[in-house]
């Protein structure tokens, strides 16, 4: 489930990027929408499925390298940008992260007395 939230968060992010800051990448605005967004989605994606953190990254990546696969024109720089992608995606695990580990889940049945 994690897989599929980060996934859907980080698509969201590039739809969101022309509407917002009028770039189709958002790496490319000059505000720092990018950041702040991946930095909000993985604040989401940890408060609504806090694990497996492996799946908030891959999900991450996943979903960014989707939606341009699927909405923009691909160029000869797509590879880098994917190395990229990588990377500020790990801002995205970071924030789902720290969320995660602050999660307080109710005590399962077994061990509530």
């Amino acid at each position: 489930m994690a897989l599929v939230v980060a996934s859907g968060l980080s698509a969201a992010i590039w739809a969101l990027s022309i509407p917002i800051t009028g770039k189709s990448e958002p790496w490319d605005a000059e505000s720092p929408y990018y950041f702040v967004a991946l930095a909000v989605a993985g604040v989401v994606s940890g408060a609504v499925v806090p694990k497996p953190l492996w799946a908030h990254y891959l999900g991450a990546v996943l979903g960014q390298a989707a939606y341009e696969l699927a909405f923009l024109k691909l160029g000869p720089l797509f590879v880098v940008g994917l190395v990229f992608l990588a990377a500020y995606s790990l801002i995205f695990l970071a924030a789902a992260a720290i969320v995660a580990s602050l999660r307080k889940d109710p005590p399962s049945e077994a061990t509530a007395v």
